[in-house]
C-alpha cells in the first residue's frame, strides 16, 4: 500500500504557522474533517528528525485516551513530511485567554486533572509530551481538554541541537521517556496551570473562603513544581493529579494537606485521593463473601439449644404414651 500524500487531502483552512511547520484544517478521501502539520523542507531533510518521527510513530498511535487528540497516520510528499489527526473544533487555550476567557481556582485544577491523567496514559507507553503550552491544550466550553502536538517539540528541539553542535551527530533519540522529559513535562504542567491562575479572580473580598484557601495551596503547589528542587517535585503525573484532587476535595474548616505537607518520615507512594478510592481497600473493608452476617452467626449460637430442647420435649412425649 502506497504512502499517503498531500493530495489525498483537501485544505480548507490554516490553523497555525510557523517557521518549522503549518497547521492546517482539511479533509481526508473519505470527507472527514482532520488537522494536518506539515513540516518545512528544511526540517522534512534532517535525518535526525526523519528518525525521531518514525520512532514516536508507533507509540503515538497506541494513544487512546479522552484528552489526547487521537493520532491518524503520517506520509510523505516530495521529500515533505506530515502527519494528520482528529479534528476538534475546541479552540487552544491560548485563544481563549486573549478572548478574555477567565478561569476560576477550581477550573485550573480540573484542567491540571485532565492534563495529568492524558500525561500519565503517555509515560507509561514511554512518551514524552515535550513543549506543552497553552498553544497545544485545546479546551471545550465545559472544560473537557484535548491534547495536540504530542512529541513535534522535542523532534525539532534534536533538530536544534544537532545543528549548534560543534561535529555532526544523531541527535538524542530514546525510544523511552527518560526521568529528565517527565520532568520537564510536569514543569511545564505547572507554568501553563499559573498562567490560567492569573486569569482568576484576585479580590478575596469577593470570594467563598475556599477559594481562597484553594488559590493559596495551588499557587504554593505550582511555585514548587516549577522552581523546587528534584525532592519537592511530584515524581509523577499520577502523583500531581493526586496533589491537585487533594485540593478539589478539602474545604475551608478542613483541608487536607498536600503529600509533602505530611510527615516525611513515612513513606507515601500515593497520593490520599488514589488511598481513598483504592479498590483493594474497598475489598477489605467489606464483609468477606465466606463469612455470614450477624443475623445469622446469633441463629447459630441458640441452635443447640433449640436442639436439646426439641429432644426433651420428644423424649416426654415418647415417655407419655408409653404409660
Amino acid at each position: 500500500m502506497s504512502e499517503p500524500e498531500l493530495s489525498n487531502f483537501q485544505i480548507t483552512q490554516t490553523l497555525a504557522e510557523t517557521h518549522d511547520f503549518r497547521l492546517l484544517a482539511a479533509t481526508d478521501s473519505s470527507g472527514a474533517s482532520v488537522r494536518l502539520t506539515v513540516f518545512s523542507a528544511d526540517v522534512s531533510r534532517r535525518p535526525e528528525f526523519r528518525r525521531a518521527l518514525k520512532m514516536d510513530r508507533a507509540m503515538l498511535m497506541m494513544l487512546h485516551h479522552q484528552s489526547i487528540i487521537r493520532f491518524l497516520g503520517t506520509g510523505e510528499t516530495d521529500g515533505t513530511l506530515f502527519f494528520w489527526t482528529a479534528a476538534s473544533d475546541s479552540p487552544p487555550l491560548s485563544q481563549q485567554l486573549s478572548d478574555g476567557r477567565t478561569f476560576s481556582v477550581d477550573d485550573v485544577i480540573e484542567i491540571g486533572w485532565q492534563v495529568c491523567s492524558a500525561l500519565q496514559h503517555a509515560h507509561n507507553l514511554g512518551l514524552a509530551y515535550g513543549g506543552l503550552t497553552t498553544e497545544t491544550v485545546l479546551l471545550s466550553d465545559n472544560l473537557q481538554v484535548l491534547l495536540t502536538g504530542f512529541g513535534i517539540q522535542r523532534w525539532l528541539t534534536i533538530v536544534q541541537e544537532s545543528k549548534s553542535a560543534s561535529s555532526p551527530t544523531s541527535g538524542t533519540i530514546s525510544a523511552l521517556a527518560g526521568r529528565e522529559q517527565i520532568e520537564r513535562d510536569l514543569k511545564d504542567l505547572a507554568l501553563l496551570l499559573s498562567h490560567l491562575l492569573n486569569s482568576a479572580s484576585r479580590d478575596d473580598a469577593t470570594l467563598p473562603r475556599r477559594a481562597v484557601a484553594s488559590r493559596s495551596m495551588l499557587e504554593r503547589l505550582l511555585a514548587r513544581c516549577q522552581n523546587g528542587s528534584a525532592g519537592q517535585l511530584p515524581q509523577t503525573a499520577r502523583e500531581f493529579q493526586g496533589r491537585l484532587g487533594e485540593l478539589l476535595i478539602g474545604s475551608e474548616e478542613d483541608q487536607m494537606p498536600l503529600v509533602d505537607q505530611r510527615d516525611q518520615g513515612r513513606s507515601f507512594k500515593q497520593s490520599i485521593v488514589m488511598e481513598l478510592f483504592e479498590p483493594d481497600r474497598l475489598a477489605t473493608s467489606a464483609i468477606p463473601p465466606d463469612e455470614v452476617s450477624a443475623g445469622s452467626a446469633t441463629w447459630k449460637q441458640f441452635l443447640p439449644i433449640l436442639l436439646v430442647v426439641t429432644a426433651f420435649v420428644i423424649l416426654t412425649l415418647i415417655a407419655v404414651l408409653a404409660l
